[in-house]
């Protein structure tokens, strides 16, 4: 697991992996109002279905996360399994009364045609 600070904000990569078809990898990241964790799938050239690329996220304002610390949501993640994290979490949030966004992105590259 890597870890990187930018701007004094930090970023956890919990999962990196690679193969033929894709990379995938999944992130915890901080930023100025708000912690966000997704999960991505990156398809490789000729791989792609339609072009698409896939982001599933959760972003949590940190205003709203009455007491819960990003060093608590990265150990919850980490002791998660990686098909249960973002199930998990929701989860963790609702419980606690924590109003988050969540969805999948998609979007279209065009470099892997």
């Amino acid at each position: 697991m890597q870890q990187l600070q930018l701007f004094n904000y930090r970023t956890d990569y919990l999962f990196e992996s690679e193969n033929q078809i894709a990379s995938y990898y999944d992130v915890l990241k901080e930023t100025k109002n708000e912690i966000n964790y997704s999960e991505h799938i990156n398809p490789k050239k000729g791989f792609a279905i339609c072009g698409m690329e896939y982001e599933e996220y959760i972003d949590v304002k940190k205003d709203n996360l009455n007491g819960l610390t990003y060093d608590n949501i990265l150990i919850f993640l980490k002791n998660s399994k990686k098909e249960e994290r973002l199930e998990r979490y929701k989860k963790l949030l609702k419980f606690r009364n924590i109003d988050f966004d969540s969805d999948l992105f998609t979007w279209n590259n065009d470099d892997l045609y």
